[in-house]
């Protein structure tokens, strides 16, 4: 007589799809071009977020080059440049972010200042201009 659990074992418990069995579905080489694309885009993703304040800089000095705002409004971009890339509440001449030379970073702070509460110089593109090359320094060495 047959063995009632070996001949109901396909009805309780069904075998295996042959696809499955055999080792179907994704296969490895996909899954790690996948990962790999996933991981490329995370990089060229944190890669642009780092160089952000660089870019912001470039702008601030092409806007300064073909003079397309006021001096006063170029002012406040780098003002706010300067606050967002050294993670400051506002730019004072007292306190001097980590890496940076105190006395560079004083005169760089004051000469901002006098630049954008002071009345416009006649000079005065050229002094925000001798500005945006310091900060491009700082940009490379920090």
């Amino acid at each position: 007589m047959a063995d009632p659990r070996n001949e109901l074992a396909d009805i309780i418990v069904p075998a295996a799809p042959e696809v499955v069995a055999a080792g179907g579905g994704l296969p490895l080489w996909a899954l790690a071009a996948v990962l790999a694309g996933a991981a490329g885009v995370a990089l060229a993703a944190w890669l642009w977020h780092r160089r952000r304040p660089a870019r912001s800089l470039r702008s601030i000095a092409a806007a300064l080059a073909q003079r397309q705002d006021s001096l006063p409004m170029l002012t406040a971009r780098l003002d706010t440049w300067a606050r967002a890339r050294f993670r400051l509440a506002r730019v004072d001449a007292a306190s001097c972010p980590p890496g940076l030379d105190p006395s560079v970073w004083t005169d760089w702070a004051n000469a901002l200042a006098q630049l954008r509460f002071a009345p416009p110089q006649p000079d005065g593109f050229d002094a925000l201009a001798a500005l945006c090359e310091t900060a491009r320094r700082w940009e490379r060495h920090v």
